[in-house]
């Protein structure tokens, strides 16, 4: 599901920032060429809520419920499917939160 979510949040930033993936660590690269890396894909979400690379308020399909239980939620059969779209919403609703 790597690349789908790298493909969603790629989609979100836009040509805003580069987003990759170097093995485990999100790399995250700004339009002058400055590189920070991250250990997780969440620590990148909060880096790119507080530097307004996207908007955590943009619409969810989860009705703004907390990103823990969303994933929880996915590995329940009566869930609907966790694709790459649905935890990124989930994913940046939550940034900055904890």
């Amino acid at each position: 599901m790597k690349p789908a979510v790298l493909a969603e949040l790629r989609r979100r930033v836009g040509r805003r920032a580069r987003i990759t993936v170097l093995g485990d660590q999100w790399v995250l690269g700004s339009r002058t060429g400055a590189q920070q890396v991250f250990p997780d894909v969440e620590a990148l979400a909060d880096a790119l809520v507080d530097q307004r690379l996207v908007d955590r308020r943009a619409p969810a399909d989860d009705g703004g419920a907390e990103f823990e239980r969303i994933l929880d939620d996915g590995t329940h059969h009566s869930a609907p499917p966790l694709d790459a779209g649905r935890f990124v919403r989930a994913l940046l609703r939550g940034a900055g939160t904890a």
